[in-house]
């Protein structure tokens, strides 16, 4: 049995590992997750949540205001912010929005 353990070894560190769930991180009271999609799109998701006396509107406002700086910061030079508005799941759910953007 003791014979078996190096190849058992061997066979696990040729086994790829699986990919990690990404965690996210919060600034300013948004949760974001940011994805590289290929050499100059970016991906970014954005959730927020309902803050007592905050329309829906306040919400998209502030996500679209840390979405463009998030972007200038990360591309050198210009770049383009498309938005993509997620359907609401729940009444008392976080405000969640993607934005996909490309470096020039």
């Amino acid at each position: 049995m003791s014979s078996l353990a190096p190849w058992l070894c061997l066979f696990c560190l040729t086994v790829p590992d699986q990919p990690y769930p990404q965690i996210s991180t919060q600034a300013g009271g948004i949760r974001y997750t940011h994805e590289l999609l290929n050499r100059n799109t970016h991906l970014l998701r954005l959730s927020a949540e309902y803050l007592p006396f905050d329309s829906e509107d306040s919400g998209l406002r502030r996500m679209s205001a840390f979405a463009q700086d998030f972007a200038s910061k990360t591309c050198p030079g210009r770049y383009e912010l498309d938005q993509r508005r997620t359907p609401p799941v729940a009444v008392r759910h976080p405000l969640g929005q993607n934005f996909v953007f490309r470096c020039r």
